[in-house]
């Protein structure tokens, strides 16, 4: 057991940092960077997986919706039938499956650059 007196101040800013890392528990935190090699920075690999797994799902509901209109407009389009409401749709749902992915891009970098 090692002892550490820490202000307030700096009590308070170990807790962000635990925090930031994507820890709950100081002493595992505190483990990993006391024994962490040089500038290698401490990060918990959960934070990543969370945002993986969300941003997975949200991908392949959007995925799905976008197969089903493009499918959709595959059949207007052989009979000469396409509205534009239906392009519009289509157009919605590609946007929204693009905004998804911009994020899920974010999370693993922003994961990655941790790592350097």
């Amino acid at each position: 057991m090692v002892k550490l007196i820490l202000t307030k101040k700096e009590r308070e800013q170990l807790a962000e940092q635990v925090r930031e890392a994507g820890y709950k528990d100081q002493t595992e935190y505190l483990r990993k960077k006391v024994f962490a090699s040089g500038d290698t920075p401490v990060h918990n690999p959960k934070k990543l997986f969370r945002a993986l797994d969300k941003t997975g799902g949200e991908l392949n509901r959007i995925g799905n919706n976008i197969n089903q209109v493009a499918k959709y407009i595959h059949y207007l389009e052989k009979n000469n039938m396409v509205e534009a409401r239906v392009i519009s749709e289509y157009n919605r749902y590609f946007q929204e499956f693009l905004q998804v992915e911009v994020e899920y891009v974010k999370a693993i970098r922003a994961y990655l650059r941790t790592m350097r």
